[in-house]
């Protein structure tokens, strides 16, 4: 009982996104551009882990500072005050914070690298700072967010990725992974603007003020079309520049991602109803997610 509580309060299924994400890069995109990597198995689970936990942390910490707010947008997913008490919410907070902030800066000294030891610090204080107060800021939050899930990523590539070899691919495994990044920056803030729009009851009754409240949701959904066109604009450029050299891959982001965001481009002005935004919400995580599964096509047939 007590450890499924857990696993929901911490979104375990956006963890295990993260745990899909890493494990693609290091066993199947890395090793397809011959990348020597730096960190051992051992050193590349402890990177993961601190990250998993870091991140969960954050889940745990934001559920405590919403709960008035989702207990009117989404009453039904509420856990702290409802299953478990706000006391109980906060000490696995602090413990499943600590352990990760402890286990990357024990791993940052283990590989002479001590200031990376920022990352996690800095993360886990960004999204503390993010749920207390920075939430509430038109725009910060959204762009936060979206940062540090694409920060992630980058990480990664930090950690592994000797920078000094003279492999050949190196520079284009690199491109690529700057490209998946700021695809997943892009279309995660997308989506945090689409979820404000959802959430606008509970924040306007709480006096949040998010983008929907401050210029209303036709001024908001105009910014979602001209975010959207971004992504579009990215894959439109892939696909003329590269469709040669890269067929397959390019073929696959035209069905799996081209087309889907075009949808959502079309949707999102016709969409009134909460639920119309709740699709397209899990729309756009679903589009992120075949975005980033383009490594396994790019790695294969590049």
């Amino acid at each position: 009982m007590i450890l499924t509580v857990y696993l929901k309060l911490i979104r375990w299924k956006n963890l295990l996104l993260i745990t899909y994400i890493f494990l693609l890069i290091k066993l199947l995109f890395f090793p397809s551009f011959y990348l020597e990597t730096k960190l051992a198995d051992f050193q590349f689970f402890q990177l993961l882990l601190s990250i998993l936990l870091i991140a969960a942390a954050g889940y745990i910490i934001n559920d405590i500072v919403d709960i008035k707010a989702d207990l009117i947008n989404k009453p039904q997913k509420v856990i702290v005050s409802k299953i478990i008490t706000i006391e109980k919410a906060t000490h696995w907070y602090k413990i499943t914070n600590t352990i990760g902030i402890f286990l990357g800066i024990v791993l940052c000294l283990k590989i002479g690298k001590p200031t990376y030891s920022f990352f996690f610090i800095g993360g886990a204080l960004l999204l503390y700072y993010y749920s207390i107060n920075l939430k509430s800021k038109p725009l910060v939050g959204n762009l936060i967010v979206a940062f540090l899930i694409s920060l992630s990523i980058l990480i990664l590539g930090l950690f592994e990725i000797d920078f000094s070899s003279k492999n050949p691919y190196q520079n284009i495994a690199i491109n690529t992974l700057i490209l998946i990044s700021l695809f997943a920056f892009i279309i995660n803030l997308i989506r945090e603007i689409v979820k404000d729009i959802e959430d606008i009851n509970g924040d306007n009754t709480l006096n949040i003020k998010t983008l929907p409240i401050l210029f209303g949701i036709h001024r908001i959904k105009n910014l979602v079309s001209f975010l959207c066109l971004i992504p579009i604009g990215l894959i439109v450029f892939l696909i003329i520049n590269y469709s040669v050299i890269y067929k397959i891959t390019m073929v696959y982001l035209l069905i799996f991602s081209l087309i889907p965001l075009l949808y959502v481009l079309l949707k999102i002005r016709s969409a009134k109803k909460k639920y119309e935004f709740s699709k397209l919400s899990k729309l756009l995580k679903i589009i992120m997610f075949l975005g980033i599964n383009s490594l396994i096509i790019f790695s294969i047939f590049h």
